[in-house]
């Protein structure tokens, strides 16, 4: 657990680094989910890092009664990062918002795969 979290803090300083790049690009980094709403940095870092670490202590429970799932969770979670970045297209009106959130879902699902694979 400890060392997915470094994955997890690595993951949440890329994804800062997207937020950054697409502020600079004039991304509005605003989303309209019930009204709405703007992004900022430390809701894109506070996200990644939460949400990885979260998933890595869940997934741990859940290995503890079943390898066949720890065996299978690096690819899930990947698959998952993949899946869930055609959300923010649905949520954002600023193609420069969607694509910088999608890629945050994106980095989060390839550095879950690696530091899942590297954390067991």
């Amino acid at each position: 657990m400890r060392k997915f979290s470094l994955f997890a803090l690595f993951a949440s300083l890329i994804n800062s680094a997207i937020f950054e790049i697409a502020k600079s690009a004039d991304a509005t980094m605003v989303v309209n989910q019930g009204g709405s709403r703007s992004i900022s940095l430390v809701m894109v870092f506070g996200a990644t890092l939460l949400g990885l670490v979260v998933a890595a202590y869940v997934a741990n429970l859940i290995g503890k009664k079943s390898q066949a799932f720890m065996k299978n969770a690096p690819l899930i979670g990947l698959l998952f990062g993949i899946v869930t970045a055609a959300a923010p297209f649905t949520a954002s009106d600023d193609s420069k918002t969607a694509i910088a959130l999608a890629s945050n879902h994106v980095v989060a699902g390839i550095v879950w795969y690696f530091g899942s694979k590297r954390s067991n």
